[in-house]
């Protein structure tokens, strides 16, 4: 990813609450010289302190027989239109502000059921905490067996993140103020998000 030095984040603690709140992101594999995208949420944890992603995709899809090669995780972030109009300095022009996350590393298959199993739990507790006391036939030991056949469950230790936030660092301060003022009263939650990322890199 082209990343300028002023759009760059390198705090990891950062990296990962931005990963955690955008956690459905775009898997993609080389398989036979095509890029190969898969859309699905990720769980991000630790092992021997290092970061991990999960997951899990169907297995009638074709990327479940080719997981295990060099992969790029994409996570996107909130993101923007920025209009000419907001700046306080002229003359300008039209941009888009945004957030991304790529992770990359090599993804190796989780073969046993019961990790497996616990994997499907781990992401309704993460996603839908309230399911398991509520409809607890949606994640009982059966529903969990009888849906594991079809899905291949994967880790994916993370080798190397890379990070960016376009939220116009580049520009005099009388206008990245502009931006953010405007972001903060906005009625779009991306632009709302934009804004408090914005005050935290101000700090």
């Amino acid at each position: 990813m082209y990343i300028p030095n002023a759009f760059k984040i390198d705090d990891p603690e950062l990296i990962r609450e931005i990963v955690r709140a955008n956690s459905f992101a775009t898997l993609i594999t080389t398989i036979e010289d095509e890029p190969f995208a898969t859309h699905l949420p990720f769980l991000l944890g630790q092992e021997d302190g290092k970061d991990v992603l999960y997951g899990h995709l169907a297995r009638a899809n074709a990327h479940s027989r080719n997981l295990e090669r060099k992969s790029l995780a994409i996570f996107a972030g909130p993101h923007g239109y920025v209009s000419p109009s907001w700046y306080e300095t002229r003359p300008n022009v039209p941009t888009w502000n945004y957030v991304a996350v790529h992770a990359y590393g090599t993804p190796k298959i989780i073969s046993d059921p019961a990790a497996g199993g616990d994997h499907l739990r781990e992401m309704v507790g993460e996603f839908d905490p309230k399911l398991e006391s509520t409809h607890p036939e949606a994640t009982s030991e059966e529903t969990v067996n009888r849906l594991l056949p079809g899905v291949v469950v994967f880790r994916m230790p993370v080798e190397r993140w890379e990070a960016k936030a376009k939220l116009n660092q580049n520009r005099q301060e009388v206008d990245r103020v502009a931006v953010m003022e405007r972001y903060e009263v906005s009625e779009v939650a991306d632009e709302r998000a934009m804004a408090i990322l914005m005050r935290q890199r101000q700090r």
